[in-house]
């Protein structure tokens, strides 16, 4: 878990380097360039292989008003990332999950908005319905 601080440090760099943002109570998307985020040699690493330092946070929905949990996803493989860069890129996923779940006020309808009523909680729910 983050600390506050650490959240909103985060929060602050997903808003200012926001590519995409597709977020509705039926889930959606939202897409992070992460040049900033990494030192030199991981960027170029992932350059090297011939990917980009994309990073963000999707969720489905699963039908019935009930979206699922909130996953991280990226467009590099992450054994390309320094050691630094790595425990950076970690607490980017989780940033930018609770980041998207505060956006969409934890998404799906009536069901969701009465009986998911946080983060942790919203998590437990299988990532898609099949």
């Amino acid at each position: 878990m983050l600390t506050k601080r650490k959240q909103a440090n985060l929060n602050e760099y997903i808003e200012n380097n926001t590519q995409n943002c597709n977020i509705s109570y039926r889930g959606g998307s939202i897409k992070v360039d992460l040049t900033e985020l990494f030192c030199d040699r991981s960027l170029e690493a992932i350059e090297e292989a011939g990917e980009v330092p994309e990073a963000g946070a999707y969720q489905n929905y699963l039908g019935g008003g009930i979206a699922g949990s909130i996953t991280a996803g990226q467009n590099f493989d992450e054994n390309l990332l320094s050691k630094g860069d790595l425990k950076k890129f970690e607490e980017f996923k989780e940033a930018v999950k609770v980041y998207f779940y505060d956006v969409n006020n934890g998404g799906g309808d009536e069901y969701m908005q009465e009986n998911v009523n946080n983060y942790k909680q919203n998590q437990r729910l299988p990532v898609r319905g099949y």
